[in-house]
């Protein structure tokens, strides 16, 4: 009956995850970012941070000009992106770390890297992942700077993968998020297309345990967003 059918739909709550814990993911990144405002609606909750990285890079799968789209990854690096790239059937574009600087991304590499893909990919974001992993790395806040304006230059999609940013231990270093520092860059950078990701498996308790994560995605064009929230409809949280 159309009773029980109201009565079972309402068992389930938005496949984006339940509002008031998505409102205080967005009050967290608020304190966390001296202000700067974070819409809950731009909130996705997911099982770990790997849930919602593979919901958005699915976006990215389609060809352009007849080749495979690409994704710029750290070496060395969190396996869930080759992994993720190789089932998407996307190409894998690594830029690699500077050992002897620390672990430090150099400008210089991520333009070596990304003109020899073109050959054979069209490149379509980049991934960061700050505080590193397995590395340890923290970036800097003028590395960051010139990583927007490379991924502004090439038009690229980022992808801040943060989920250590409560696991800072060495002196001197402190984490910024890429969003803070994107909005302080002002126009045109604080209008470009990134997502960036926490979990709970990490600074708090439980490394890898426990299976909860958010996404927040900024600046992303209307109808792509209307089309994430219609794939992840299938994962009723």
């Amino acid at each position: 009956s159309s009773a029980a059918s109201d009565v079972y739909k309402r068992q389930y709550s938005d496949s984006a995850g339940i509002e008031i814990i998505r409102k205080h993911a967005a009050e967290y990144i608020e304190r966390r970012d001296g202000g700067i405002p974070s819409d809950w609606n731009n909130i996705l909750l997911s099982a770990g941070a790997s849930g919602s990285i593979k919901a958005i890079m699915a976006l990215l799968r389609c060809e352009q000009n007849n080749k495979q789209p690409g994704v710029m990854v750290p070496i060395p690096q969190y396996p869930l992106y080759s992994a993720t790239i190789a089932e998407f059937n996307m190409k894998q574009v690594g830029y690699y770390l500077d050992e002897s600087k620390n672990w430090g991304l150099d400008i210089g590499e991520l333009q070596r890297a990304i003109d020899e893909s073109k050959k054979d990919c069209c490149p379509r974001a980049i991934v960061i992942i700050n505080p590193g992993n397995p590395t340890g790395q923290v970036l800097s806040e003028e590395n960051i700077r010139e990583i927007i304006k490379f991924a502004h230059k090439e038009r690229l999609f980022i992808f801040a993968d943060e989920v250590y940013q409560d696991n800072v231990y060495a002196k001197g270093s402190k984490f910024h998020s890429f969003k803070k520092v994107m909005s302080q860059m002002g126009e045109p950078y604080s209008k470009m297309e990134m997502a960036s990701f926490m979990s709970c498996s990490k600074g708090y308790m439980g490394e890898c345990g426990i299976r909860g994560g958010y996404a927040e995605v900024i600046n992303m064009c209307p109808d792509v967003k209307a089309m994430l929230l219609k794939s992840i409809s299938a994962q009723l949280c």
